[in-house]
């Protein structure tokens, strides 16, 4: 009976622990991939429209035959785009493998690395915006912002797909915590189950005395520490 007890505590102990709170941090920042990350909402006179950046290709900024400038930021912003996607899959990638690893540094460079995704693309974007409109006046200014003029009004700003990255980075800070506190090996068990191993004989289950080779009870041999 001691000895189906020790079992079980070695079970507990050496099991494989998942962090889900990883899980869904890479799940979100996954879904995110396929979610627009950027847009501006324009209305005017009961009339609206839309244009929403994803992280898929160069997104559309004007024509670029118009003028070089727009040539320039579409280009610019298609190559952050593929930095930023890529950036973001290894965030996936190092998220789910440090839901099973034992140590935390994992989910620790996942959240560095989900911190860096956002601040790279909030960056391009406001680069991009900088460089296409080339101070004019009557363009937006920085990645958020909001205008009203003659029964016009213009809102742009990051989307679904950025926030639902940034909840995942938040939630990848929560799993490190999570890691900290309740998945660390039990020393403790792990040392006690290492005692009873030698402890108890692993046929009958009878105490053994120290330095025994063989089990008093039904003469099984002791095991070898």
């Amino acid at each position: 009976m001691r000895e189906r007890s020790g079992l079980a505590s070695k079970v507990l102990a050496e099991f494989p622990r998942v962090n889900l709170i990883s899980i869904l941090a890479g799940t979100l920042a996954l879904i995110s991939v396929f979610l627009p990350w950027w847009g501006i909402d324009g209305s005017a006179y009961g009339f609206s429209a839309s244009l929403n950046w994803s992280l898929w290709g160069r997104p559309y900024i004007g024509d670029p035959t118009s003028s070089t400038a727009v040539a320039q930021a579409t280009q610019t912003m298609g190559m952050f785009n593929v930095f930023v996607l890529g950036l973001l899959f290894i965030t996936v990638a190092i998220g789910f493998i440090g839901s099973f690893a034992k140590e935390k540094a994992y989910l620790a460079t996942g959240f560095a690395a989900s911190i860096t995704t956002l601040i790279v693309y909030a960056a391009a974007v406001s680069h991009v915006i900088t460089q296409t409109c080339q101070g004019s006046s009557s363009c937006i200014s920085g990645p958020i912002g909001s205008t009203a003029a003659s029964g016009t009004v213009v809102n742009w700003g990051f989307q679904s797909g950025f926030y639902l990255a940034m909840i995942g980075g938040v939630l990848t800070l929560f799993a490190v915590i999570f890691h900290q506190m309740f998945l660390r090996p039990d020393e403790n068990l792990v040392r006690s189950i290492t005692s009873q191993r030698s402890k108890f004989c692993s046929d009958c289950g009878h105490t053994l005395q120290t330095g025994a080779k063989f089990c008093s009870n039904c003469a099984h041999a002791a095991p070898i520490s």
